[in-house]
């Protein structure tokens, strides 16, 4: 499946320099002699740490390239506030972005490069660069398409083979406040990178809030939160109409003490979900259900989408779930992600009973560093600089290891 590798982020927020997977290197010390090799992120990235070191800017980093795909970069910064909202303060140098991609029919990754700055003529994109990566450490990298941006939109362009002259002129007359790889993802001559647009802008951002029953009980009320549970119900009764009731019956076999989960439509045409507890004779309405199961469900629900978003990313999804819970929403997120077909997700926590479940390749942990800003370190690094055998590493290998220590 495709899948993004490593990626790099600069001045974006809290978010001094911060690389992960293949863009990150990790002095890593075994038998006596230190090891320099980068490595690939897997389909499942679990972002420990403490509040305000930029887990959740992560997340909106990615939201962040799906706004400037879809409407350009001057909406993309006006929905975070503008550009001195995103900008690092006290830095220099332009907003960095940039991502190693692997897509299912390409054996080489392909490198996106973009450079974001603000000048006379407002915000526009100061360099774009598409690039195949050699396989082998060493090997020479192959160019499809580079952009050097100025005030005046001017591009200069070293054309891969396969694009077309009418194509390239298409590029060029590509305006800098919108992102150059809008425009030559539509073109179907250059190898993966229609991919790479694709799974970008199917960016899927969940964060449910203790409101989220809101839309799916008998009574409306008004409220200025988010009633995301009640949208994603929606979408997914509209995308699978038939499917929906055995979809729901799977979900409630794997929610603890919930026997059935079901809906209805009202005469005026609105939707009414319930749950079936199995110690009370009667259903209850969403409303009516305990924070936990509908996070719970919320999450299950988006897990069993067909067509499922190829990256997908959750805010704290651990919040009000209880140690069954939590569990199960572990098993669930894993299974998904190593399917054929599956997604790529990036996961928030602060909860080390999460952080558990996973692999230690799988957990990157963010600390402060002495100039103030965060630094990345992957568990499983952390782990062998303690010394601590790979081996004799149990179920709470987190909390039992780490925890503590880290923090």
């Amino acid at each position: 499946m495709p899948i993004i590798e490593g990626f790099w982020i600069r001045n974006f927020r809290c978010l001094k320099q911060i690389a992960f997977g293949s863009s990150y290197i990790q002095s890593v010390v075994q038998d006596g002699e230190q090891d320099l090799s980068p490595y690939d992120l897997t389909p499942l990235t679990i972002l420990i740490g403490a509040g305000g070191l930029g887990k959740s800017t992560i997340l909106d980093v990615f939201a962040f390239l799906a706004d400037c795909l879809k409407d350009g970069l001057d909406a993309a910064f006006s929905k975070r506030g503008g550009y001195e909202a995103v900008y690092t303060q006290g830095m220099d140098g332009p907003i960095s972005i940039g991502l190693v991609f692997r897509a299912c029919s390409e054996p080489r990754p392909l490198t996106y490069a973009l450079n974001i700055v603000k000048g006379v003529g407002g915000i526009y994109v100061e360099s774009e660069a598409l690039v195949y990566r050699g396989s082998q450490r060493g090997a020479l990298s192959q160019p499809v398409l580079f952009f050097q941006n100025g005030t005046k939109s001017t591009r200069h362009i070293a054309p891969w083979h396969g694009i077309t002259s009418l194509a390239l002129e298409k590029v060029r007359r590509t305006d800098a406040k919108r992102l150059g790889l809008a425009e030559i993802g539509l073109i179907e001559d250059v190898p993966d990178v229609p991919q790479l647009k694709m799974f970008l802008e199917g960016f899927h951002y969940a964060c449910y809030r203790p409101d989220n029953a809101i839309g799916l009980a008998p009574v409306t009320y008004k409220t200025p939160h988010d009633i995301r549970l009640a949208t994603e119900f929606k979408r997914m009764e509209a995308k699978h109409q038939f499917e929906l009731p055995g979809i729901l019956d799977v979900i409630a076999k794997r929610i603890p003490r919930i026997e059935k989960i079901y809906f209805e439509k009202t005469e005026s045409g609105r939707t009414v979900l319930y749950f079936k507890d199995q110690r009370f004779p009667e259903p209850f309405a969403a409303n009516q259900v305990s924070e936990g199961v509908l996070r719970l469900f919320a999450h299950l629900l988006l897990l069993e989408d067909s067509i499922p978003a190829p990256l997908l990313a959750f805010e704290e999804p651990d919040c009000y779930l209880d140690t069954n819970q939590i569990k199960t929403f572990a098993r669930a997120v894993r299974n998904h992600a190593m399917e054929v077909g599956g997604s790529q997700f990036f996961i928030t926590t602060h909860n080390p009973l999460l952080a558990d479940q996973m692999d230690p390749s799988e957990v990157w942990i963010f600390q402060e560093d002495i100039d103030g800003f965060s630094r990345v370190s992957r568990a499983y690094d952390e782990i062998v600089f303690q010394g601590i055998d790979l081996n004799t590493v149990g179920p709470g290998w987190y909390s039992e290891y780490l925890h503590e220590k880290m923090f």
